[in-house]
């Protein structure tokens, strides 16, 4: 971790290990530190040095002018990390006021994000050719993924004692640190057997999905060899944005489309918030009155008689 002290007196680094000491996932921290960096450089130019040296007024300027240079959610990740730094400034005593609350967190548009459809899972599977060992892997990551919306992580730390075939559920530890047990149906299950079958032996290696062919066979798949192997899988049947989180809200919009209550969506998924639910269904919302549901086509039928 950079030590900031050196080039500015904001606390920051004494922040970020506060952050680390409250459990605060590395990538947290780090966007974190990033965001209060770059705001210590910008009061640096302004020869403010010191937290409380800045006044209400000046922190204003400082988010107006994020404006000028990014997009809204980085704007909104940049003056939430702010607003935290200084709500802990005034905790410890460091400044007079919480000069954080002078901040307002801006609004980002909804937009609708990538998501995998059925009818992309079923093209990526077919193009796996199940007569290889990668064939087999990648039927088994594909249906795992979009059976129980795992990331990438998720799914790259799950070991092969921890998956359980004729019980359909493996343990892995999830977003947070928590180990879980995650459910998955027959299909996947078959999938996962017939590549567990011919899965590469290396010894110290426990994970269910390894490297197969490459500069490191049998080694442990990565979350970013996971994430190539998707983006060439993707590009074989020429599909764009194949990732492990856009098979989660596939994951989500599939199993909402086979008929899953939306609770039962959100107890598979591990989301604390329905709310999630809703968001990562977006892409379900359209297509879904379309296909059943086209007033249009009502009318063309006569109204259903």
């Amino acid at each position: 971790m950079k030590n900031t002290t050196i080039t500015n007196h904001l606390p920051i680094e004494n922040y970020l290990i506060a952050l680390r000491q409250e459990g605060k996932s590395a990538r947290t921290i780090q966007q974190y530190g990033w965001h209060l960096e770059k705001m210590a450089t910008w009061l640096s130019e302004r020869e403010v040095e010191q937290a409380d040296e800045v006044s209400r007024d000046l922190l204003r300027e400082w988010g107006a002018s994020l404006r000028d240079r990014w997009a809204p959610a980085t704007i909104k990740q940049a003056v939430c990390a702010a607003r935290a730094f200084f709500a802990w400034c005034y905790e410890e005593g460091i400044t007079k006021s919480d000069l954080g609350r002078a901040l307002r967190v801006p609004h980002v548009p909804k937009r609708v994000q990538r998501t995998i459809t059925l009818a992309e899972v079923q093209k990526l599977l077919k193009a796996c050719d199940l007569t290889t060992v990668k064939g087999l892997r990648d039927s088994a990551l594909i249906s795992l993924l979009v059976d129980t919306g795992l990331r990438a992580s998720e799914i790259c730390s799950v070991r092969v004692d921890d998956v359980h075939l004729d019980a359909q559920f493996l343990v892995t530890e999830i977003k947070g640190g928590n180990r879980v047990t995650v459910p998955f149906g027959q299909t996947a299950s078959a999938r996962l057997r017939a590549w567990l079958e011919v899965r590469p032996a290396t010894n110290g290696v426990e994970t269910v999905f390894v490297s197969v062919g490459g500069n490191t066979p049998g080694h442990p798949l990565t979350t970013r060899g996971l994430r190539m192997n998707l983006k060439r899988l993707g590009e074989k049947v020429g599909l764009k944005g194949v990732t492990t989180h856009a098979f989660r809200r596939g994951f989500a919009c599939i199993a909402i489309e086979a008929g899953a209550p939306t609770r039962a969506v959100q107890l598979a998924g591990r989301w604390g918030d329905i709310r999630m639910v809703e968001q990562y269904t977006q892409a379900l919302e359209g297509r879904k009155l379309y296909d059943h549901w086209s007033p249009a086509d009502y009318v063309e039928n006569g109204g259903g008689s």
